[in-house]
């Protein structure tokens, strides 16, 4: 009987923490670029539309323990879709107090937010790659935490090296003057404060000012195309994760353009194609790593995913 009540009560708890993923919101890429080229996107994994007013951002700056500023969110987020969020600054502003031109966000980066900060500082979307950054219910529940609150890892932010995880050298960095965009894997949020903040473990690192994959995450929850109210194209890209320096790529549309760019930012492959469904891509440019996709259809419409290289 001891036996029996202890595997009801097992199988209570395990149902209980599974069904914890794919429940709320969380973010799923995170932009610190040059000058004030900052934004994050929020991902739904849920079946459910949800309301943003319930949400909002806060940035723990430098190390601080309580959160220095908020931002609050408005809108609907579709179920399996995202909302992109972005500095808001579109003019550029002398700072008398530190002698300098604090630069506009890039408009290419501007354009793919549907939300955006008040462009005058301080707002959680003057983040830099040193301050932690939390998503949170109006309530004070916390659902996703980028980052470690009340720690400071230095001026150039975290990094994948143990034991600290802190970048002491620029060049180390994750955190700083990267895109991260977090893993097909990760069904849900950070809501406790880690004990070490390994950003390797959760989300994976591209070059500074990266922005063609945002408005899309790929989620083992679930998935909408990029521009999910006009994309219309059924893509499937195989095999992936690859190990054979080759992947094909299917579509119901009619491929134009296919291009691929490695985690320094760098495009590795690019080719026109004559408005055929299948493409295969192959060669010794496809090292281990990393690699963003972008196809392009004869209809102008894009669809962006992430290649990974074994």
């Amino acid at each position: 009987m001891k036996k029996s009540l202890l595997f009801l009560i097992t199988l209570f708890l395990g149902a209980g923490l599974f069904a914890q993923e794919c429940a709320d919101l969380f973010f799923s890429e995170y932009v610190e670029g040059s000058g004030n080229n900052k934004a994050l996107e929020i991902y739904n994994p849920t079946d459910n539309s949800i309301d943003l007013s319930n949400y909002l951002i806060s940035r723990y700056s430098n190390g601080s323990p309580v959160y220095t500023d908020q931002l609050s969110l408005s809108g609907t987020i579709q179920a399996k879709g995202v909302v992109v969020v972005t500095n808001g600054q579109t003019d550029s502003v002398w700072v008398s107090s530190g002698g300098y031109w604090s630069l506009p966000v890039d408009p290419e980066l501007y354009e793919k937010g549907e939300l955006h900060g008040s462009g005058i500082y301080p707002t959680p979307m003057y983040f830099n790659g040193n301050d932690a950054m939390t998503l949170e219910k109006v309530t004070g529940e916390v659902v996703d935490i980028f980052g470690k609150t009340g720690t400071d890892p230095g001026s150039n932010g975290w990094n994948d090296l143990p034991p600290t995880y802190f970048a002491i050298d620029w060049w180390t960095s994750w955190t700083k003057d990267h895109t991260l965009i977090r893993k097909a894997d990760v069904k849900e949020g950070v809501k406790e404060n880690p004990v070490t903040f390994m950003v390797n473990v959760e989300w994976d690192s591209i070059a500074k000012n990266y922005f063609d994959s945002l408005g899309y995450h790929r989620c083992d929850c679930g998935t909408l195309g990029v521009n999910q109210n006009e994309f219309q194209h059924s893509v499937v890209m195989y095999p992936n994760p690859s190990t054979t320096k080759a992947v094909t790529i299917s579509a119901s549309g009619k491929i134009e353009f296919v291009t691929l760019v490695n985690q320094l930012g760098q495009i590795v492959y690019s080719e026109e194609f004559a408005g055929q469904n299948t493409v295969a891509i192959k060669g010794d440019f496809l090292t281990t790593g990393l690699y963003i996709v972008t196809v392009r259809f004869t209809d102008k419409k894009e669809y962006v995913d992430k290649l990974i290289v074994k």
